[in-house]
């Protein structure tokens, strides 16, 4: 072990302070979806190399930066070129038929007939895309065989095709499901109140800044867009709900009456409201993008003091962060005479103190790994990067520290993973 790295006087003792005992750690058992990297496929829709998923004007703390940067980073929205998102901006219904495009899969239900939409020319830039949303069943036309691509789509029309593309159903009372829900539910129409109701109670709908308040007539924003169409893909299993302590689900409708949002092949138990059920690795656990992270800390012990000490910064890999790691890498630091340096990798994580992204600052920041890491702030792109990793979820906070999602492992610059044994 002494070939990888050799274990600092420091180090042992920040281990020892943290409460694990230096050279002990449990015999290592991780599920199959773990060796991602070696097996598996990322989900549809999978992100672009190089997609933009940080913009000027969505902060860390705008309503809907969680729902913009995900589905920036699968490439299903997009900024513009001088790195704005202009999230207040309302959505054409051309630009939702292309946002419907790059998110679904769906099978086609019925054919557009020729010659197609007489206001939608065959060289029109969202021609196919239109196309394809209306032969998977989300969007149709309007009266005399227009689409009215350049009209803004309000938010009515996009939860009704959201509703009928994924095939929703409600299944109780329409009218009690409405009225309950929404303060102004007079104002949604008769004929929608089918899907409004199959979506509401899917937990699609998300109301900003009154999670009561529909506003069913106003123009759909692109914010507003980006969360509808992230919790549609929540509801097909292809993203994770956001957990339960990220701001952004106050504003999902029926979502914190069922504590967390499920998919239709997933049942997710419901949580304490106690600070201990809170925990940084409660948390963690219950976002399933950390589920090989999570294995890992139980594995190694750290668990038990994230979930007893605090507080802690941690710089939390995703699943796809670990799977990107070189061929073999994961299985082989999970053999017992590479736990140390397992160790070593994941206190390379965990800072001391609870440091919000506003508090992040540039410059060098120490671990329990007792090597620093390097903090870089762009606040031009409200872009935080760990060394090489990019910040792509911030402030998911827990009864004893704060996590930051990463989209990579970040490895001490000591260590040589090539000489894993």
């Amino acid at each position: 072990m002494k070939s990888l790295f050799r274990r600092s006087s420091a180090l042992s003792a920040a281990m020892l302070a943290f409460g694990v005992s230096v050279g002990v750690v449990s015999p290592i058992a991780i599920s199959q979806s773990a060796f991602a990297q070696d097996s598996a496929t990322p989900a549809s829709p999978s992100p672009t190399q190089g997609a933009t998923t940080n913009f000027s004007d969505v902060g860390a703390d705008y309503w809907a930066q969680p729902f913009i940067q995900a589905l920036a980073a699968r490439n299903i929205i997009t900024g513009f070129p001088n790195g704005t998102f202009r999230p207040e901006q309302p959505v054409q219904r051309a630009e939702f038929a292309a946002m419907i495009q790059k998110a679904f899969n769906q099978n086609r239900v019925r054919q557009l007939a020729e010659p197609g939409f007489n206001d939608v020319p065959p060289d029109y830039w969202a021609a196919a895309a239109i196309e394809e949303a209306y032969e998977t069943g989300f969007m149709g036309g309007v009266p005399g065989g227009a689409f009215q691509p350049a009209e803004d789509i309000t938010k009515l029309q996009a939860i009704i095709a959201l509703a009928d593309g994924l095939n929703l159903k409600a299944d109780r009372s329409l009218q009690n499901v409405i009225s309950t829900s929404y303060l102004d539910a007079e104002a949604v129409p008769a004929y929608a109140t089918s899907e409004v109701a199959a979506a509401t109670q899917a937990n699609l709908v998300v109301n900003y800044p009154n999670i009561r308040q529909l506003n069913p007539q106003q123009p759909l924003t692109r914010a507003e867009a980006a969360a509808h169409l992230y919790q549609a893909l929540v509801r097909l299993g292809q993203v994770q709900p956001l957990a339960s302590n990220v701001a952004a689900t106050q504003y999902i409708v029926g979502r914190n009456s069922n504590v967390s949002q499920t998919t239709p092949n997933t049942q997710t138990p419901q949580t304490s409201g106690t600070t201990a059920a809170n925990n940084l690795v409660a948390v963690a656990t219950s976002n399933q993008s950390f589920s090989t992270l999570t294995s890992l800390l139980k594995a190694t012990g750290l668990a038990e003091s994230l979930q007893k000490r605090g507080p802690y910064t941690v710089f939390a890999p995703t699943n796809e962060a670990f799977a990107a790691l070189p061929q073999g890498i994961l299985k082989k630091l999970q053999q017992p005479e590479n736990s140390e340096v397992l160790m070593q990798i994941l206190m390379y994580h965990l800072v001391p103190g609870q440091q919000t992204a506003k508090q992040l600052s540039a410059g060098e920041l120490k671990t329990l790994a007792d090597r620093p890491v390097n903090i870089q702030i762009d606040p031009n792109g409200n872009q935080i990067s760990v060394n090489d990793a990019r910040v792509i979820q911030s402030n998911i906070q827990a009864s004893n520290g704060i996590i930051h999602a990463v989209n990579e492992v970040l490895l001490p610059p000591n260590l040589d993973l090539s000489q894993l044994q």
